[in-house]
Formats: structure tokens, sequence, C-alpha cells
């Protein structure tokens, strides 16, 4: 079983919380035992010094009784030596350590108060010194003996405070840091939830995008993705039932004319009739479906262009002498206004192929007797092409959707006018691979706008030739 994101990342702060806490208790408690044993020493040492400051005032047998009475009732003992280390005062019974301390200790008057013994972790006591000096002469020693079970209580005590606190700032800890890697990992889970329904085709569900950081901006991405999902499923329902459409139309004229041409009794004319119309059809449906199968390549960006320096003008003069017939078929008009030191980079072939698709879009809805204009210049943004067709337009709303696929502005045409509905797509492809854009607006009937990168002036002069 997969262990969850949250505890993973709860797990992860936790023992990095851990380590710094560890790290910042070990180096206080360092710091405050450090303190407490030097206070004890200190203290310990101020007690000699005071000892003997009284004794070096009045040094005799009543004032030595004193001092050891003092320290009689107390915690610490007191032993008074001669100068030969013997010795002649003490607060407590002999202890077989203080007596080894006094015995192995030479008095250094010149060094004053010192500290002789500090091993508090494994001798019974720690001990300082005090010599005693009489108008400069070295008359003795205050030797005070503090035992080191009050230092291990101290750090004993002061141990204990410290793993209560640190066990309640562990706890804290473990409830803070997994309760904020919930908060963290929560809007994580809701977008594997979103995530997963989108992989399962539902788009019900949207995240919170207002957070300013990676999950905000993650959310919004996800939000955009859903959003374009949905629209692409749509839009590939809406072209799955539009191709449907538009092959059952002459695929029922083709059964239906071929079930009445093979009927008995009717006339030789008759029959040659609906041979012709089966292949009218049969080649509108070979158009359309390659059509769609170029469309298909363009998704796969298996559509290759081949760009060259190509000269517009000669490209154009190309365009017409290919449609010529259905300019004569519809009696129109086609006049083209374009300089002849145009050059643009494009695969001539496929540039022909936009250009042609247009005109004969031009031809179908540019009215009765269409009057079809191509014009050309060159502008900042590169070579402007501009073929309007004279005709009634098309309603604005229309116009943003003329280069989806099997769009029609007449959705109920006849079947002998109107084309595929792809011609319009193809070409909105074809230009975008060449790096340009194409557009449509109503002006002189409808104007389709192509906007292509020009050729630089050193290229074309080197393929005029």
């Amino acid at each position: 079983m997969r262990r969850k994101l949250s505890v993973k990342l709860g797990l992860l702060f936790f023992i990095l919380m851990l380590l710094i806490e560890l790290s910042l208790f070990f180096i206080l408690y360092t710091s405050i035992s450090t303190q407490r044993i030097t206070e004890v020493m200190d203290g310990l040492l101020a007690r000699g010094a005071g000892h003997k400051d009284v004794l070096e005032n009045n040094f005799d047998a009543s004032t030595l009784r004193h001092v050891t009475l003092m320290e009689a009732e107390a915690s610490t003992d007191v032993i008074i030596a001669n100068t030969e280390g013997d010795i002649i005062h003490r607060s407590s019974e002999g202890k077989p350590f203080q007596e080894e301390v006094v015995r192995r200790t030479t008095a250094a008057p010149e060094s004053g108060s010192r500290i002789i013994e500090d091993n508090w972790r494994e001798n019974p006591y720690v001990a300082t010194l005090s010599p005693i000096m009489i108008d400069g002469e070295y008359r003795g020693s205050v030797y005070m003996f503090s035992p080191s079970e009050t230092i291990r209580d101290i750090l004993s005590q002061l141990s204990k405070q410290f793993l209560i606190v640190m066990g309640m700032i562990t706890f804290i800890t473990l409830v803070l840091v997994f309760a904020l890697s919930q908060i963290i990992t929560r809007p994580l889970i809701r977008m594997q939830r979103v995530t997963e329904k989108l992989s399962e085709g539902t788009a019900d569900m949207e995240l919170d995008d207002r957070y300013n950081d990676e999950l905000g901006t993650l959310a919004f991405s996800i939000n955009r993705l859903s959003e374009d999902l949905e629209r692409l499923k749509k839009e590939r329902n809406d072209f799955l039932s539009s191709v449907a459409h538009e092959l059952r139309t002459p695929l029922t004229y083709v059964k239906g004319y071929a079930d009445v041409a093979s009927r008995r009794g009717i006339s030789e004319a008759e029959r040659e009739k609906y041979l012709t119309i089966i292949r009218e059809e049969a080649d509108q449906l070979t158009s359309m479906v390659r059509q769609l199968f170029q469309l298909a390549k363009m998704e796969e960006n298996a559509f290759v262009i081949e760009p060259s320096v190509t000269h517009l003008s000669s490209l154009l003069e190309e365009v017409a002498t290919q449609v010529e017939p259905f300019i004569e078929e519809k009696q129109a008009q086609l006049t083209i206004h374009v300089p002849d030191d145009l050059y643009v980079t494009a695969d001539r072939t496929r540039m022909k192929q936009v250009l042609v698709n247009i005109i004969q879009n031009a031809l179908l809805y540019g009215g009765e007797i269409p009057v079809i204009q191509v014009e050309g210049e060159r502008t900042e943004q590169g070579v402007r092409l501009c073929i309007s067709d004279q005709g009634p337009g098309v309603p604005d709303e229309s116009l943003p959707h003329l280069f989806e696929r099997l769009y029609r502005v007449d959705k109920a045409r006849s079947r002998e006018q109107g084309g595929s509905g792809l011609g319009l797509a193809i070409v909105k492809e074809i230009v975008e691979m060449h790096g340009g854009t194409v557009k449509a607006f109503n002006e002189n009937g409808l104007t389709i706008l192509i906007i292509l990168p020009e050729e630089d002036a050193d290229d074309t002069h080197s393929h005029r030739g």
C-alpha cells in the first residue's frame, strides 16, 4: 500500500524539525549545565576566599573554631592546614578523599585562590584552595570541599526539565507538522481527483486557482486543461457528427441513383443522367476524404512543406490559369494586382492550394456573378494578400468560425451549392505552417487576409535569375 503524500511530507518535515530542535536543545543544555557548574565552583571558591579573609585578620584558635563551626551545618566541608600541610582544623570527621587531596596538593601562595579538583563525574567532591597570607607571610591554607552529588543533582534536575520541555515541543511539532502537511497536500489531493475524472472524460470539477503560488499556477493550468479537453471533446463530437452527415448525404445519393439506374425499363439517356450524378457524388466523396486525410496528416505533423523563395506574381498567374475553367463556368471576373517585386518563402505547391481553395470558395459564395479581386502589398508585418469576392459577405457572428472544420454559414445548403467545409480549414493550417496568419472580415464582400513573412532582399535578388 502506497504511503500518502501527506504522511511522507509530514515525516520529512518532522524529522527535519526534530533534528533542528535536538541541535538547539543540545547547545542550550550544554550552555546551561556549564553555567550551573561554573556557578557552583565559583561559589565554592568565593566561600573559601571569605574564610581566608577572616583568618588573615584573626589567625587564632577561636577564629579557627568559628570558621569550622560555620561549615559544620552546611553541605560543604572546610579543612584548614598549616604550612607543612598538616590538618589543624576541619568541619567534619575525616574523609579519605579529602585527606588525599590535602596531602597531594602543594600550596602555591603566589597563585592565590584556585580550583584544585573539578572532576565531579568520577570523584565524590570538588575542591578549592585559598592560601592564608598574613603580612606577606604564608601561614596555611583553606580547603573547601563540595559534594559532587550536588552538581549531579542539579544536572539531573535540569535534564528532566529539558526532557519534559522537549517532549512537549516534539508533540506540538508533530501535530503542527502533520496538520500543515494536510493543509499543503489537500489541494494536491483535489487536483489528483480532478485529473482522474479528466482521464475518465468528466470535467465537472473546478479547482481554486486564487492562490498566488505554484499550487495556484498548477490549479490554473489544470482548469485550463479541463476547459481545453471539454472543448476538444465537443469539437470532436461535432466533427464526427458533421463528417457522418457529410458522408451520408452523397452516399444516399449514390445508393438512391444506383438503385434507379439499375431498374429495368429506363432509357439509356436517363441511365446516363443517373450515372453522371453518381460520378459527381463519388468525386465529391473522394475530394472530402482527401481533404480529411490532409487535415489528419497536419494534426500528426506528418504534413511536410518544402519552402523556397517564391515570386508571388508568377504564383498567382499559375493559380489564375488553374481556376480559369471555374471562372468561365460562373462567368466571374478575376483581377490580380500584385507588385512584381514581392517574394515570399513558401512551398509553391501548398501555397497554390491555399489560393485555389480561397478563390473556389469566393466563386461559391460571391453571388450570381462573382467579382474576385486579389491584391498584394508590402507592409511592416510582411506580405499582405487580400482576396475579396464583392459578394453579400457573411453574418458577423460567422466570421470567427469560417476556418473551423466542416463549418458552413448556410446550414441548409443545397447539394448543388457549397463545398465540403474543409477548404478554409486547410487554408488556415497551411498558412500557419508557413509562419503566417489568416483571417476573414466583411469588406468588399467577404475578404480573406493572408500575411506571410517576406523574403530578405539579398536572398530575393540572388534567386531572381
